[in-house]
């Protein structure tokens, strides 16, 4: 794909921090109702007009489930669109809800096994994916007393980045800034803190299996774990008919290295994905398609990996 010259690309990030902030205030003044009716409209809207997005989705979804006729892969990822723009009402509506607001639309399931990792006294590297919404969930186990920090990069546009840590901050959740982590990572395990890491986007510091084909991953989860003893506590928020919603919260993973560091990473990465890709399948429409998952992979071993 052409990449776009910079300048466009910064007047593409202004107009979207604009829009976004637009967003905020017209979303955080509405009932959660009609700001979930909003949002699902404005993500079809998105589907119809964003043709480089949507292309990339369906393609995603028919590499993924090559036994999907083109309409089911149409058909998901315009589901796709319609869940990120509902999720997007309900991030922007987050900080100004009330604990028994959010618990009237979310329930909590597998609680004890975030509670079982605590009590290991050596933090939790709570792994999650751009899934259902994983900003709600935030939210909410912030509400229940969760020390919560997550690791989050920088979008493009410096004003994009200051509103989503702002409204992130405001949930009461703390913001470490990809790229410079590590340090603040390590210092919240020792705190026996909770941390938050998706890894499910395109990197190239371990390659796994993905439904099927090879995908390039952050190392960082299994980094942390190794070097901490911190467990790994899967969990996804699960989006239900209606826009109710279900975390569901599994056992802590734990690892015993083997003294080769990067195939430990790799095996506890793939891991993780395995329990990322069986949320996926039973769930196809409430993960996020609209980025190049495999581009990484494709570099380093070519279009038929």
């Amino acid at each position: 794909m052409m990449q776009k010259p910079p300048w466009r690309k910064r007047i593409e990030g202004k107009l979207g921090g604009w829009g976004l902030r637009l967003a905020w205030g017209l979303f955080r003044r509405l009932p959660m109702d009609a700001a979930q009716r909003l949002g699902a409209g404005l993500g079809l809207l998105a589907y119809a007009l964003s043709a480089r997005y949507r292309r990339m989705a369906i393609h995603n979804l028919q590499r993924a489930f090559p036994d999907w006729t083109p309409a089911q892969a149409r058909a998901t990822a315009r589901r796709v669109f319609r869940n990120f723009g509902v999720s997007m009402a309900e991030f922007f509506k987050a900080p100004s809800m009330t604990r028994a607001q959010i618990e009237r639309q979310l329930t909590l399931v597998g609680r004890e096994h975030l509670d079982a990792a605590l009590r290991e006294g050596k933090g939790v590297l709570l792994i999650t994916g751009h899934f259902g919404n994983w900003e709600l969930m935030a939210r909410y186990l912030c509400m229940l007393g969760y020390p919560i920090a997550v690791i989050a990069r920088d979008a493009d546009d410096k004003s994009t980045t200051e509103l989503i840590t702002m409204l992130r901050e405001r949930s009461g959740y703390k913001v470490f800034p990809r790229g410079n982590a590590a340090r603040l990572v390590l210092k919240a395990l020792r705190a026996n803190e909770v941390v938050g890491i998706l890894p499910d986007q395109n990197a190239g510091d371990v390659f796994v299996e993905f439904f099927g084909q090879k995908a390039g991953s952050v190392a960082g989860p299994a980094v942390f774990h190794l070097r901490t003893g911190a467990p790994l506590v899967p969990l996804f928020n699960v989006r239900l008919p209606g826009d109710y919603h279900r975390v569901e919260i599994l056992p802590p993973m734990h690892f015993e290295p083997t003294g080769d560091a990067q195939a430990d990473q790799q095996r506890i990465m793939q891991a993780l994905h395995d329990v990322l890709e069986a949320y996926v399948r039973r769930y196809p429409d409430q993960w996020l398609w609209l980025h190049d998952r495999w581009k990484s992979a494709r570099k380093r071993f070519g279009a038929g990996n």
